[in-house]
């Protein structure tokens, strides 16, 4: 089974006025989803999906594009943001039994809770800015666990911190340390599963440090790299 995440950067999240802050060297038109979606979407498969910053606009095109093939659960919406915002999980029809979706709320944070008959899956967003706050994130979702289940954790950490990745512990994650987040060295964006036999997975990051604003939205249509796992 593979399973995927992907931060795939919301529209809101950029500041179209001043772009080269966070994006030097990157064309303000190209980061537009409209121009970076049908980049993005190309690396958008495997049997269970966790996107994150995702809107309502492109769960309804992934809808149009995936829809008889997985079932499209609804957005978990950040209710912090000034417009429509969340984490998206998909799920390959005819693979799972009986399925069951929540949303987990912390503060303003929105955790995607999605229960299958055996599993459960949390498709997260931990804060950006504060590192005593992931940890407290991080910490209620973990109280939460079920480990009479299997359990499957991913999506964008925000941080590389050894403290926040050890809450972990009991977990495989089989994914050689990689950078998910255009220039920088840290992988932030992971995933861990719980019960499962084993766990081996790939960050599909071929971007060398020339160029690499442009050369990584170019590519991926994304400011992050997907991350994959092969569980069994």
């Amino acid at each position: 089974m593979i399973i995927t995440s992907f931060n795939i950067l919301a529209d809101v999240f950029i500041d179209f006025k001043n772009p080269e802050v966070y994006y030097p060297t990157i064309k303000k038109e190209m980061l537009k989803m409209r121009h970076r979606f049908n980049t993005l979407i190309k690396y958008i498969h495997g049997d269970i999906i966790m996107l994150q910053e995702v809107t309502p606009y492109i769960r309804n095109k992934i809808i149009s594009i995936f829809g008889d093939k997985y079932i499209v659960l609804p957005l978990s919406v950040h209710i912090s943001s000034t417009e429509t915002t969340g984490n998206l999980t998909l799920l390959k029809r005819n693979k799972f039994g009986a399925i069951h979706y929540d949303t987990l709320y912390i503060n303003n944070t929105a955790i995607s809770v999605t229960y299958t008959d055996d599993t459960t899956i949390y498709n997260i967003h931990l804060n950006d800015i504060s590192h005593a706050i992931r940890m407290k994130e991080l910490k209620h979702i973990i109280s939460t666990f079920d480990k009479t289940r299997k359990i499957i954790i991913g999506g964008d950490f925000n941080s590389d911190n050894k403290k926040l990745h050890h809450l972990l512990k009991d977990f495989k994650m089989g994914i050689h340390s990689k950078g998910t987040y255009l220039c920088e060295d840290p992988m932030i964006d992971c995933i861990y599963v719980y019960g499962f036999k084993k766990a081996i997975g790939y960050v599909d990051n071929k971007i060398n440090s020339k160029n690499c604003f442009q050369a990584t939205i170019e590519k991926y249509g994304s400011d992050h790299y997907p991350v994959y796992t092969t569980i069994e």
